[in-house]
């Protein structure tokens, strides 16, 4: 993922969104940008939104608030000291902690209201997220640039949760029981990272290389609260309207307290072995060390010195057509727990791509087509659940082979279009399908279109789809969602946009990762109005 952050502008800009939609949608965004000194070597951004929506789940509702800002600083010519904090809260009243059984008991599929909720009405998850951080840029006369930047990340989350587990019975709904809890935990990370990058020359040819070092060390403490009504029987989810007692948390508590640090040197090179053909390479080498308990049991791990390198090379055919292939191993540290509390282990790994890329029509198209391979070990699968949580395996020689094509662009004029599509088939060791709650085949498609002759209008139409999944006690049909957006500039300042999710109104089941499931949201509008400056 690029993290990437909105940096301040040096022209004054600003920019407010009013959005109101389905379930009481109220929000609003605020974007101010610009100079805060007279020679402009001192620029400032700030940025608000706030959210408060009800939900098509039963007693569900959220309240976000965001809040960014960020000051850039032009020390000299060449340097820049940039100083940034962001605050995410988010606070929700009745969520749902697990969510619908998909089973009867006699193995049949259930199949219930969209709006059904497992959750109480006093339940609420209240988390908070304040992130700080300060980077310092130099660029060197002869075309080098360093980098520094340390991130400080705090985490909070405060819940009272209601956790049904069971299958109820088909004629009767009974079969489901309670677990209630509380939770508190407090996740504090330190992240530094510097890096180096520029040209040289070797060979009569100019080439680029990065190198850098990053450090990280993050510190986790959570503790659970146990209530003595757990194994209380409930009644059949038609009938269910959320009204249990609040836990008492009169059974005992128990916690974790982690601390995982990781540090790491990386390089990389884009070597230049003629005008048309470039070698990419890099290595990154890593050390990770984990210490701490976990509900009462002691868990460290170590893993040093591992090298994780990659490469690739790139041809270009021509002006318009490029090929390429690619190398890549893996090592990705794991923080997912299996049924004794131990982590599991990295997934280590390696992965093939090959492709062709194209810019057409004036380069106003791009187009890509890819091919790979992956092959993985440790991956984490859902093993089942103990005490309301979820514990995993490591799933040994699992291997994703598909294909992916995709083109975007203005197609034509005014004609603005992406589109994709991805086959993905997983196996495991024993060449069986893996993950089939993954569906194999995925189609995305989205495109806007100014109106000839009234430019201020725009259309636009997006549309999903895919194929049927399963997870061993459940299937999910195939199926495809359209959403469908349309926007008016006003003047220079005003724009009203609408959307229509859902078109359809398609019923289906948002994910089978695990044995529990809730649907996604049905048909539902918004309408925007914003005003820029």
């Amino acid at each position: 993922i690029n993290f990437v952050r909105k940096r301040p502008t040096l022209a004054p800009q600003a920019r407010i969104d009013l959005s109101a939609g389905s379930w009481d949608k109220r929000r609003i965004d605020v974007d101010v940008s610009g100079a805060l000194s007279e020679s402009g070597n001192v620029r400032g951004r700030a940025v608000y939104a706030n959210e408060n929506k009800n939900s098509y789940l039963d007693r569900y509702s959220r309240e976000k608030n965001i809040f960014h800002g960020v000051i850039e600083v032009d020390l000299d010519d060449s340097s820049l000291f940039t100083l940034g904090h962001t605050l995410q809260k988010s606070d929700a009243n009745s969520p749902m902690w697990g969510a619908l059984p998909l089973n009867f008991s006699d193995g049949s599929a259930t199949d219930y209201s969209r709006s059904t909720s497992t959750s109480t009405d006093w339940a609420y998850w209240d988390v908070q997220e304040n992130r700080t951080f300060a980077e310092l840029a130099h660029s060197f006369a002869n075309g080098w640039q360093a980098k520094a930047v340390l991130t400080h990340v705090e985490k909070k989350a405060d819940s009272s949760l209601f956790y049904m587990y069971g299958s109820p019975d088909r004629d009767t709904g009974l079969g489901l029981f309670s677990y209630p809890s509380e939770y508190q935990d407090t996740n504090k990370q330190l992240i530094a990272d510097l890096h180096a990058s520029g040209p040289f020359a070797l060979a009569g040819r100019e080439h680029e290389l990065v190198v850098g070092g990053s450090w990280s060390k993050s510190e986790l403490e959570d503790i659970s609260w146990y209530d003595s009504s757990t194994g209380s029987a409930l009644p059949p989810l038609e009938d269910w309207h959320g009204d249990y007692p609040r836990p008492l948390n009169d059974a005992g508590s128990n916690g974790s307290d982690f601390t995982d640090r990781m540090q790491s040197a990386y390089s990389a090179a884009r070597w230049s072995l003629s005008d048309s053909l470039s070698l990419i390479t890099g290595a990154r080498v890593v050390d990770v060390d984990s210490d701490g308990t976990n509900y009462g049991e002691s868990k460290s791990t170590s893993y040093n010195n591992e090298v994780v390198p990659y490469a690739g090379l790139i041809y270009d055919l021509n002006e318009q057509y490029s090929v390429y292939a690619s190398y890549t191993e893996i090592f990705d540290p794991q923080t997912k727990q299996d049924v004794s509390g131990n982590r599991l282990a990295p997934v280590e790994g390696v992965n093939y791509e090959a492709g062709i890329k194209a810019e057409l029509l004036d380069d106003r198209v791009n187009l890509s087509l890819a091919v790979f391979r992956t092959e993985q070990d440790n991956v984490a699968a859902v093993a089942g659940m103990n005490a309301g949580t979820t514990f995993y395996k490591g799933a040994q020689g699992i291997t994703s082979e598909g294909y992916e094509v995709e083109v975007s662009g203005e197609l034509l004029q005014g004609l603005q279009a992406t589109a994709g599509y991805t086959f993905v088939d997983i196996r495991d060791a024993e060449d069986k399908h893996a993950v089939t709650y993954s569906p194999k085949h995925m189609l995305r498609a989205s495109t806007t279109y100014r109106i000839p002759g009234l430019e201020q209008l725009k259309v636009g139409a997006s549309m999903s789809w895919q194929d049927d999944s399963r997870n061993g006690i459940a299937e999910q049909d195939a199926y495809g969602l359209v959403n469908l957006m349309a926007s008016y500039e006003i003047d220079r300042n005003w724009t009203v946009s609408a959307n229509l999710n859902n078109l359809t109104d398609e019923k289906y089941l948002s994910s089978l990762y695990w044995t529990q499931a809730y649907y996604g949201a049905p048909r539902n509008a918004s309408m925007t109005v914003s005003w820029n400056y």
